[in-house]
């Protein structure tokens, strides 16, 4: 159960890190993520700044959480939270078929899509999986694990943080070609 609770915690870390370089790289960055904010109608286009702001925050929450020593338990539970609200937001915005990216990794030309959806999910239930292994079991420290169970761990964490920040590009890569009429 360690090695599962820890490879979803390097998961959690992976992607939030790789959607907070990705916001707050650059004034304009995060300018970009609060406009897509406003351009998905998930709420009123004058909260959306300080949306975006509460959104880094409780990603940084998370990975700082995930990062302290005993910390794990917390950072699971915060980051199922975190994942269900991107759940339900992206959900609103589907449902509105808004036409703007999600910018969960940054600015994008893909519009917002049900595989966004599933992805922000896919995480959500993760997370909500290895809190409640973390909680009831040994294993809130993602130290002291083996060597090998470590490096197992970072693999498929790693595997996984790449497929789910590059999800568009996979679905690109792998789509039909249109058929010539």
């Amino acid at each position: 159960m360690r090695v599962v609770v820890a490879t979803v915690a390097l998961l959690v870390i992976g992607v939030l890190s790789v959607s907070l370089l990705s916001k707050l790289r650059s004034r304009a960055a995060f300018r970009a993520f609060a406009d897509g904010l406003a351009a998905l109608r998930v709420v009123p286009g004058r909260w959306a700044p300080a949306l975006a702001g509460l959104s880094v925050a409780a990603e940084m929450a998370v990975v700082g959480a995930l990062l302290w020593p005993g910390g794990t338990v917390v950072g699971l539970a915060g980051g199922a939270v975190l994942f269900a609200g991107f759940t339900v937001a992206l959900s609103v915005a589907v449902r509105r078929r808004a036409t703007v990216g999600c910018h969960c990794f940054g600015v994008t030309s893909a519009p917002v899509a049900p595989r966004h959806v599933v992805r922000s999910g896919f995480l959500a239930v993760t997370s909500l999986a290895a809190f409640c292994g973390a909680a009831t079991t040994s294993s809130e420290r993602l130290t002291g694990l083996p060597a090998a169970q470590l490096i197992a761990a970072l693999a498929a964490a790693g595997i996984l943080v790449a497929g789910l920040v590059w999800l568009d590009d996979l679905v690109w890569l792998f789509r039909r070609p249109a058929s010539p009429s």
